[in-house]
C-alpha cells in the first residue's frame, strides 16, 4: 500500500470515529432536551454540558473530515 493510500485509510478511519462520537453526543443532547422540555429558561439547552459536548464533537468531525479532504487533495 502506498503512503498516500495508507494516509487516506488512517484519515478516513479517524473521521468515521469522530462521526460516531458526534452521533453519540447528539443522542445524549436529544435525551437531555426531551427530559427538560418545558423548562422555564428558554436557553437552558444551549447552556447545557450536553449541548457544548455535541458542538465540540461536531467541530471535531468537521476537522477530521477536513483532514481527510486534504489527504484526498494530495493524491499523487
Amino acid at each position: 500500500m502506498s503512503d498516500w493510500a495508507n494516509d487516506l485509510k488512517v484519515a478516513e478511519a479517524a473521521a468515521a470515529q469522530t462521526q460516531l462520537a458526534e452521533e453519540a453526543a447528539e443522542t445524549l443532547f436529544d435525551a437531555f432536551r426531551a427530559r427538560t422540555e418545558g423548562h422555564q429558561d428558554k436557553d437552558h439547552t444551549v447552556k447545557s454540558d450536553e449541548f457544548r459536548a455535541w458542538m465540540a464533537a461536531r467541530h471535531a468531525t468537521d476537522a477530521a473530515w477536513g483532514a481527510w479532504s486534504q489527504v484526498m487533495d494530495a493524491k499523487p
